[in-house]
């Protein structure tokens, strides 16, 4: 692991941004800004979102994995682990740690293509505190369906 955490989301978050810009200047007419397009990914994202808390809290490690591309990248407090088996294995480790009662709440999704993003911020109960943070996730349309290509949940600093 190279950089702290924050600094890969800011990495993160610049390339997916340059990405998006990019995609926006291609030359094509914008006759509706919301397009059933659109409507069709605030639901898809909307609809991972909601899978990825409701199986978390469930303890379904595996079915959240599955949100997850083969190649994605989960990016979290105690650093980043690579490919979907990696990611399973960090999530049955937060669940068998006692992390549960995950909410979040989206504050700006948005997409071209079939590239996509969503971030907010995250509430989880630990065994001995309340962790909060900020995540962003990009997604990619793989055969019909968004996955989840990077992850990354960076943590508030905890008060003094």
């Amino acid at each position: 692991m190279h950089g702290s955490p924050y600094s890969r989301l800011l990495t993160l978050a610049a390339v997916l941004s340059l990405t998006m810009v990019m995609a926006k200047t291609a030359a094509r007419p914008v006759t509706n800004p919301r397009s059933p397009k659109a409507d069709d990914f605030d639901t898809a994202i909307k609809q991972l979102r909601d899978t990825w808390v409701r199986e978390f809290n469930a303890g379904h490690a595996d079915k959240v994995a599955d949100l997850y591309a083969q190649e994605a990248v989960l990016m979290r407090r105690n650093g980043s682990v690579h490919n979907r088996d990696s990611i399973l294995s960090e999530l049955k480790r937060s669940i068998a740690a006692r992390a549960n009662n995950y909410t979040v709440q989206s504050l700006h999704s948005e997409h071209s293509g079939d590239l996509g993003y969503d971030t907010g911020v995250y509430n989880e109960n630990l065994p001995h505190r309340l962790a909060e943070g900020n995540y962003l996730i990009v997604v990619k349309k793989i055969d019909g369906d968004w996955k989840i290509m990077a992850h990354a949940a960076v943590p508030n600093p905890e008060p003094r």
